[in-house]
């Protein structure tokens, strides 16, 4: 599982003005339009859009939930939130469904733990989810890594998880922008 992506994963969020906040969901099923679905989203009021289309209203302070859903890997589908609170991962992981989620907060620095909720059940950070300890294996942090390491980290260990990790083909994939009710 020692697995590596072609570029610096942070490099690639910061050239498309992603690392000054970043939320994002990854969801064991590849089936987009039920993952919007699950978040309440109306079928009518989902828009297919490439990134550069559904980053345009991106205000990670706005109150108005906005999320990009695409396909991110065979059986996943990966959910970016571009404004407004982050998804339930519990509703999002029903019916045996893993989800992942991912939280960092540029401006004050900060990073939250990478979360794994199955079935309805957030088990903590993944750390505590043993079936997932070969990902990381070969990662080491302590209390002092610096925010941008461990997310560098965290977002490797998803790619493992999910076989693909962030790059210039995802980047410019279409996918479904949804407001959130």
């Amino acid at each position: 599982m020692k697995s590596f992506p072609a570029e610096r994963q942070k490099d690639l969020l910061v050239e498309h003005g992603l690392y000054g906040s970043f939320a994002a969901h990854w969801v064991s099923t590849e089936d987009i339009n039920e993952v919007a679905r699950r978040l309440q989203v109306a079928p009518e009021s989902a828009m297919t859009c490439d990134f550069q289309t559904a980053i345009r209203p991106y205000e990670p302070t706005s109150i108005i939930r906005l999320v990009w859903i695409t396909r991110h890997a065979p059986g996943w589908s990966h959910v970016l939130t571009l404004s407004g609170t982050t998804p339930d991962s519990e509703i999002l992981s029903l019916e045996r469904l893993h989800v992942f989620d991912l939280v960092h907060i540029g401006g004050i620095d900060r990073i939250y733990p990478l979360f794994y909720t199955y079935d309805g059940i957030c088990s903590g950070d993944v750390f505590g989810a043993r079936e997932y300890d070969s990902y990381s294996e070969d990662l080491e942090s302590t209390p002092l890594t610096p925010t941008a390491e461990l997310l560098e980290q965290y977002l490797l260990i998803m790619g493992r998880i999910t076989g693909r990790f962030y790059d210039r083909e995802w980047f410019s994939s279409k996918g479904l922008l949804c407001r959130i009710p």
